[in-house]
């Protein structure tokens, strides 16, 4: 297994992560310890209705990925010790490290051939139909996701909720680790999406002129206003602000917000042409690889990551910063 480290720079949202400690330590832990209990010794399927049972092609319903769960190979991105307290059963762990490899100081995608050996050596070919998941709004999966859509992988989706969803809808979840599988072969492919997914530094710089594409700042509110006592604080210029957790339904197991209520709020930032250039970036694009996943579940066709995000464009002291609420 490899073991690859880095410095992470994406200074992780606290809000969500909160709530999730809230959920799991609060009165509420018996309830899922008690789910727990059941759901070992029997599938839940009261919830199988067909509204429940959903893929819109980058999210799958819990309802959906369980009927599919003996030709599907989930894999699990939450922190290592939460893996081993419960997980969905025979899923594989992955480290949400293996995805980044540091460059030049900057928390950064390896790139495909980086990506394609660390998928190998944890078992993954292009075929393998892959359902990713983590307890953590889907943060991390959807890091993956980006990773994986980059190489075109041919059958990938997001567990909607991931663990906590999981766990809620009654399906079972074990603390019995899968035996480690054999080495995969993951060729990497001769054409890739890279330049169609990624944004760097010079495609913010031609944002910043062009007065069509879109930027999406995912960090929180304070850091996107920013303040006059920090050095390079606040946003890139024009940024329009959509904290990354209001992606997540945290009433609802975790699970994406209504596509309804996403797009009535992207409507009152001006986002509404589908196929507008957007860019979204945070502090190192762990936060942002969210709203880039939910953009494509609603129909985004044009939305890049900006893998360097403000790790690299709040240190080159040559580009403009913005204070305040304002874009």
């Amino acid at each position: 297994m490899p073991q690859f480290k880095h410095a992470l720079m994406s200074q992780t949202a606290t809000r969500p992560i909160t709530l999730l400690i809230a959920l799991l330590f609060s009165g509420l832990l018996l309830a899922l310890t008690q789910t727990v209990q059941a759901a070992n010794s029997h599938d839940s399927a009261s919830a199988n209705t067909p509204e429940a049972i959903s893929d819109d092609g980058v999210f799958i319903s819990p309802e959906k990925a369980n009927l599919d769960r003996e030709n599907t190979l989930f894999i699990d991105l939450s922190d290592q010790s939460s893996y081993r307290k419960f997980h969905i059963p025979d899923a594989l762990w992955m480290n949400y490290d293996w995805l980044i490899k540091p460059q030049n100081g900057l928390a950064l995608s390896g790139g495909v051939d980086y990506m394609s050996h660390v998928l190998a050596q944890v078992g993954i070919n292009p075929d393998t139909h892959l359902v990713i998941y983590d307890d953590l709004g889907n943060l991390n999966a959807s890091r993956l996701y980006w990773e994986l859509k980059k190489l075109k992988h041919n059958d990938v989706r997001i567990l909607d909720g991931g663990t906590i969803a999981w766990i809620l809808k009654g399906y079972k979840v074990t603390q019995t680790l899968p035996k480690r599988p054999d080495k995969a072969h993951y060729p990497t492919p001769k054409s890739h999406l890279t330049d169609a997914l990624t944004a760097d530094k010079a495609d913010i710089k031609a944002a910043l002129k062009d007065g069509r594409t879109l930027l999406i700042d995912t960090r929180s509110e304070a850091e996107y206003i920013g303040s006059a006592k920090v050095k390079r604080s606040g946003h890139i210029p024009g940024a329009q602000h959509f904290e990354w957790s209001l992606s997540v339904d945290s009433r609802n197991g975790y699970q994406q917000q209504a596509k309804p209520r996403l797009l009535a709020h992207l409507k009152t930032l001006g986002i509404t042409d589908k196929t507008q250039p957007i860019i979204a970036y945070c502090n190192s694009a762990h936060r942002a690889s969210r709203v880039v996943s939910m953009l494509d579940s609603l129909g985004f066709t044009n939305v890049k990551l900006y893998d360097g995000s403000m790790q690299e464009y709040g240190i080159d002291s040559s580009l403009p910063l913005t204070l305040g609420a304002k874009p």
